[in-house]
């Protein structure tokens, strides 16, 4: 890895540890001890200067939403949601995948062949779609009935197993083409059993592999988290609050609010008033874009530059080349 990849991984990751422990120490130390927000906004001689939601200033560096709580300090509250979940969905995936992609390598070539017709169709269908049919009863629908930590896990559980069948294949792809290295192939002629097999060299050859996956995983797990979004689905749960009555049939009109203040979230339930108040959604999406382009980046540093790998046909293949040329040189010329 070269000092400029080096430099992009140090400073994406600085990034989002930044993000995180600020959004932890923000809910552990600071939000136990903070006043109610304020709609009204009131100078030094009481006048009134302005009503919730404030533009960006000084005071609301990326302005407030209708409740007169700043968009800074929100995104940092939803960061730990947002980045964290994000996270351990993208290990979830790793982990179970490296244990199923392990488990394909060693079944039949018939079986294989099934588990790779069942991934393509995961592969091509949007992940997004399974997802909201899976989660919407729990998070939606009966939200009511379940608590905050199910909200959370629930939709966590189903975004890792409706991304663990594509990546298994790959894992197990990576396998095969592992065991063709002369090395491997070497070790088992010598009588290594599969374990010593596995943990020799298996796992440092799969390792630089699965540490670029973990990061693409992130990348992924955060734009299902604003496509969800998109379609009102709140990581967390939503809290649903009457904002007026109709005039004419007095019916109520409600509104759903993220009750984690999940980036996703908070772009849904504010698109409405994208017009008038535009930083209630450009806020979120500005962090949105960034954290993206922080893991894209990691990702990046992280390819670096591999080197050509040899395995047991490309050797035949080269020493086949290597007595052509030789035949070629010792040629009659008349």
């Amino acid at each position: 890895m070269t000092n400029a990849r080096r430099w992009m991984v140090v400073i994406g990751s600085v990034y989002l540890l930044i993000l995180l422990a600020a959004s932890f120490s923000y809910t552990l130390l600071i939000e136990p001890g903070q006043a109610d927000p304020k709609k009204l906004w009131l100078d030094e001689n009481g006048d009134l200067k302005a009503v919730a939601p404030f533009p960006p200033s000084f005071s609301y560096p990326l302005g407030s939403d209708a409740d007169g709580k700043s968009y800074f300090i929100k995104i940092i509250e939803g960061a730990k949601y947002t980045i964290g979940l994000s996270v351990i969905i993208a290990m979830g995936r790793v982990c179970f995948s490296v244990a199923g992609g392990y488990l394909l390598f060693r079944l039949p070539p018939s079986i294989k062949q099934w588990f790779k017709g069942l991934s393509n169709a995961l592969h091509y269908a949007p992940a997004t779609i399974f997802t909201y049919v899976l989660i919407t009863p729990v998070v939606l629908t009966f939200s009511w009935s379940y608590d905050l930590t199910t909200k959370i896990v629930f939709p966590c559980l189903v975004i890792i197993a409706v991304g663990v069948p594509v990546i298994s294949i790959y894992v197990q792809k990576e396998i095969d083409l592992a065991y063709r290295h002369e090395y491997i192939e070497s070790a088992r002629i010598m009588g290594a059993g599969k374990f010593r097999i596995f943990r020799k060299h298996l796992s440092p050859y799969l390792k630089p592999k699965l540490a670029v996956m973990f990061v693409q995983q992130i990348g992924q797990s955060l734009i299902i988290f604003a496509h969800l979004g998109l379609l009102s689905i709140f990581i967390g749960g939503s809290d649903t609050r009457v904002m007026e009555y109709d005039v004419k049939t007095g019916e109520a009109v409600t509104r759903s609010f993220s009750m984690s203040n999940e980036w996703a979230g908070m772009i849904s339930e504010n698109f409405q008033y994208f017009r008038p108040f535009p930083w209630m959604v450009l806020a979120p999406v500005t962090a949105f874009a960034l954290t993206i382009l922080a893991v894209n980046v990691i990702a990046y540093g992280l390819k670096g530059e591999r080197p050509a790998e040899r395995v047991k046909d490309q050797g035949i293949h080269e020493e086949q080349e290597n007595a052509s040329l030789d035949k070629e040189k010792f040629r009659m010329v008349k």
